[in-house]
């Protein structure tokens, strides 16, 4: 029997993303759930305050190493403290729900969701006994239990959501500056395929093997959904397109009404509409 691992990510600690957690937990009681807080970096290098117009900046920096490191510490001392009663309080309604709440202090963490899994693994999910994680995010909805959505997709090292080459067309092939050369010069270094791939990330599935072979290497600039399945396609591993047409980010979000008539699709995404099915 295959084990799962489900990471639930959130950036909030709010009503939704709790009931998410619950009604998670409830329709999967053999599963495996850590909840994810993904925190959100408040101070940022070189331009210390978020600004639209510095994003990219203060993202390209992190292309260093010790940047990104320092750029980690700081945010991590910094909202421990601002934020310790959002934290206390949140570590003791997982609690609560027999849960052990983990708190992720990446750098810009929506862009390098990745990045952010592997220091999970790296610190705490090593220690965790499953044959696959699973990436769900609060904003997803499911109507079937995790194994009947993704045990089709078992046979796969790893599986996306929109997975394909990544068309040159793609903001994120461009975007940010220097990461398409970043990671064609990883993939050359190591004498690898340096065709690119494309993915949505939320809902991935990722093997152990592949967390076990990632961990052991330093990981080039890019955007998270280029990266991770250009990175995992080209070290060999076997990578599956999975078939959830209603989670597609880029559409509009789904209602309450739409799952109700359609719950044969299993994972919806995003749904905000806080309710139970």
């Amino acid at each position: 029997m295959t084990r799962y691992l489900v990471l639930h990510s959130f950036h909030k600690f709010s009503q939704l993303s709790m009931h998410r957690l619950q009604r998670l937990k409830k329709m999967n009681p053999h599963t495996t759930i850590v909840p994810f807080f993904g925190v959100p970096q408040r101070i940022f290098f070189p331009i210390i305050v978020e600004l639209p117009s510095a994003r990219f900046l203060n993202w390209t920096f992190l292309r260093f190493n010790h940047l990104c490191e320092f750029s980690l510490a700081i945010n991590k001392i910094v909202e421990s403290f601002r934020r310790k009663t959002e934290f206390d309080i949140a570590r003791g309604v997982t609690h609560k729900n027999g849960l052990n709440l983990f708190l992720d202090f990446t750098p810009m963490g929506y862009f390098n969701l990745d990045l952010a899994i592997m220091r999970w693994f790296s610190s705490k999910g090593k220690d965790f006994d499953f044959d696959f994680i699973v990436f769900f995010e609060y904003d997803m909805f499911a109507t079937k239990t995790i194994e009947s959505l993704y045990e089709r997709y078992t046979v796969y090292d790893a599986a996306f959501i929109n997975y394909c080459e990544a068309p040159s067309s793609w903001y994120w092939y461009r975007n940010p500056r220097g990461a398409l050369e970043s990671v064609r010069s990883w993939l050359k270094d190591r004498g690898l395929n340096a065709t690119l791939y494309a993915c949505l990330f939320c809902g991935n599935i990722v093997s152990r093997q592949v967390l076990e072979k990632l961990e052991k290497m330093q990981l080039p600039y890019s955007h998270c959904e280029m990266r991770w399945p250009t990175i995992i396609t080209n070290l060999g591993f076997s990578c599956g397109r999975l078939d959830f047409p209603m989670a597609d980010r880029y559409k509009r979000p789904v209602s309450r009404s739409f799952i109700e008539k359609n719950p044969s699709y299993g994972i919806f995404h995003p749904v905000y509409e806080d309710f139970d099915y």
